[in-house]
C-alpha cells in the first residue's frame, strides 16, 4: 500500500513548483556591440553571438533569430520552434541607426545631425527588438521593437503573411489599395495576428530620427519623383529611425488608427457617378447629391443614399459627403520634398482604396 503524501511531501512539491517559475522568468537580455548579446540567467551573464548559432556562422540582414537554452548553455537558431531546447527569447537582425543616449541620430565624430548622420548606419542586432519572457509583445514578437510605455511596433511596412493577416518582414512588398485594402481592410487583417494601427504620436515616435525625402535621390528614402511605384521593404539602407525602423518616410503612405472631421466638406450636387476608388459605390450613379443635397443650404445631415461600405456593413450619417477622414502619414514614392517623419495627410477617406496607402501595426506588451 502506497504511504499518503505527508505536509512535507507538499511542500516540497510547492518549493520546487516555485523554483522552476522563478527559473523560468529570470531571464533577461540585451544587445551587446553590434552582433552580441549578454544573456543573464539567474544572476549570472553570458555573452553570445553568431558563433553559437547552429547553422551556419553568420547572421543575416532582416532575420529573426530565436534565442535558446539547455542543459549545456545557450544557443541560437533561426528555427524558432526547437523541440529539445527552452525557448527565452530572441531578436532581429537588420540595419540600424548610430543615436546617442537620447536617440538621436548622429555622425561619425558623434555630433547630433552633424553632417552626413543619415548615412550614419549599421547592420547588427537591433538593440530594442530584443524580447524574452519578462519583456515581449502580447503577439508573435518577429519583426518588431520596442518602442516604450508598453508599446512594440512593427519594423517594416506591412506585407501579406499568406494567412489572411499582416507580416513585418524584410524584402516584401507592402500591401496597399492595389491588393484591394483599404483602412478597414488593414484594420482587420491586423487583428488576425492580434495587433493595430498607429497613433499619430506613435508613428511620430517611431519615424523619429529617420532622414527626410529626396526629390531628386533614393539615397535616404524611397521618394524620388522619378519613381513609378513601391518598392520592396527595407531597400533604402538610409531609410531608418532611431529605434530600427524601416521606411518610416515615402515608399508608401501608412493608415493610422486616428480620424478627424474634414474642414471642408464635399459637395456632391445633381447627379454623377463615384469615382473608381470610392470603396464599393465605385462607378455606381448618385442624384440630388447622395442624400445631403440642398438648394440653399451648405448641405444636410443625412445617410449616404448610396453607402460606402459593403453590404451588411451598415451607412455613414454625415454632413455633405467624404466628411470622415482617416489620417496618413510618412509620405509618398515620388514626393521627397513633402515625406518625412512627421508627414500627415489629412484628406483621405477611410473606405477609399488608394494604391500608394499602406499600413505598419502595433500591439501592447504581455
Amino acid at each position: 500500500m502506497t504511504d499518503k503524501p505527508t505536509m512535507d511531501d507538499f511542500n516540497a512539491d510547492n518549493l520546487l513548483t516555485d523554483q522552476l517559475l522563478k527559473e523560468q522568468y529570470s531571464v533577461t537580455m540585451k544587445a551587446a556591440g553590434e552582433d552580441k548579446l549578454n544573456v543573464t540567467w539567474n544572476g549570472g551573464t553570458t555573452r553570445i553571438g553568431a558563433e553559437d548559432l547552429d547553422v551556419g556562422s553568420s547572421f543575416y540582414v532582416g532575420k529573426d533569430y530565436t534565442v535558446y537554452k539547455t542543459d549545456g548553455g545557450f544557443f541560437i537558431s533561426l528555427d524558432g520552434n526547437v523541440a529539445h531546447a527552452q525557448k527565452i527569447g530572441g531578436f532581429h537582425y537588420g540595419t540600424c541607426r548610430r543615436v546617442d543616449e537620447k536617440l538621436r541620430p548622429v555622425n561619425l565624430a558623434g555630433e547630433v545631425r552633424g553632417e552626413g548622420w543619415e548615412s550614419n548606419v549599421y547592420n547588427g542586432i537591433l538593440p530594442r527588438s530584443v524580447w524574452y519572457k519578462g519583456h515581449r509583445p502580447a503577439c508573435d514578437p518577429k519583426g518588431m521593437v520596442y518602442l516604450g510605455n508598453g508599446t512594440w511596433v512593427d519594423i517594416y511596412q506591412s506585407s501579406d503573411d499568406g494567412d489572411g493577416g499582416l507580416l513585418s518582414a524584410y524584402n516584401q512588398l507592402p500591401l496597399t489599395g492595389t491588393e484591394g485594402l483599404n483602412w478597414y481592410g488593414f484594420v482587420e487583417r491586423a487583428l488576425v495576428v492580434g495587433k493595430r494601427l498607429l497613433t499619430y504620436q506613435e508613428f511620430c515616435q517611431m519615424a523619429f530620427g529617420s532622414p527626410g525625402g529626396l526629390d531628386d535621390s533614393n539615397e535616404n528614402a524611397w521618394t524620388a519623383k522619378t519613381n513609378s511605384g513601391r518598392q520592396k521593404t527595407g531597400y533604402v539602407a538610409n531609410a531608418v529611425s532611431s529605434i530600427g525602423c524601416r521606411d518610416a518616410v515615402g515608399n508608401v503612405w501608412e493608415w493610422l488608427d486616428e480620424f478627424i472631421t474634414r474642414a471642408e466638406h464635399s459637395k456632391i450636387n445633381g447627379s454623377g457617378t463615384f469615382p473608381s476608388n470610392d470603396g464599393r459605390r465605385a462607378g455606381k450613379t448618385y442624384t440630388s447629391g447622395n442624400g445631403h443635397y440642398h438648394a440653399t443650404n451648405d448641405g444636410v445631415w443625412a445617410f449616404d443614399t448610396f453607402s460606402p461600405f459593403s453590404d451588411g456593413y451598415g451607412n455613414i450619417w454625415e454632413y455633405n459627403d467624404y466628411s470622415l477622414i482617416a489620417m496618413f502619414c510618412g509620405g509618398h514614392w515620388n514626393d521627397g520634398a513633402n515625406s518625412g517623419a512627421r508627414a500627415a495627410a489629412l484628406h483621405r477617406q477611410p473606405w477609399f482604396v488608394y494604391s500608394y496607402g499602406g499600413s505598419r501595426c502595433a500591439c501592447n506588451s504581455l
